[in-house]
């Protein structure tokens, strides 16, 4: 069988638990945060306590996110393995820059539930 012939684990095989945990977190990333912000940024800043400032920053933001979490489920779905530790450490590093954000009063508390929800995902990948 030519490598070519495999399907790729998410096309018609078995994810294994960190591919799961990457396609719930790009699905999360694009409808939460990137739909979220492109489409009703108000909302959801207003709810997590933060600020929109000009408002077009939060979209552009969205928007972004949205292709980050593209990413995420591709590579679950590819089954692409080496990529999912790199995700850990780049979601703890996201983390803790938005609790430090917090903690030097830059941005309101209701970051920590964002940063808490990338721990809760990198963890469980």
């Amino acid at each position: 069988m030519h490598e070519t012939d495999r399907q790729a684990p998410g096309v018609g095989g078995k994810m294994n638990g960190a591919a799961i945990s990457l396609l719930v977190f790009g699905l999360y990333m694009i409808f939460a945060v990137g739909a979220g912000f492109m489409f009703a940024p108000k909302f959801v800043l207003d709810l997590s306590g933060l600020s929109a400032g000009d408002g077009i920053w939060v979209r552009f933001v969205g928007m972004l996110a949205s292709i980050l979490g593209a990413y995420y489920i591709m590579v679950a779905r590819a089954g692409l393995d080496r990529f999912h530790p790199w995700t850990v450490a780049t979601r703890y590093y996201a983390a803790t820059f938005m609790i430090v954000i917090v903690l030097l009063g830059e941005m309101g508390p209701g970051l920590i539930l964002i940063a808490a929800i990338d721990v809760v995902a990198a963890t469980w990948t």
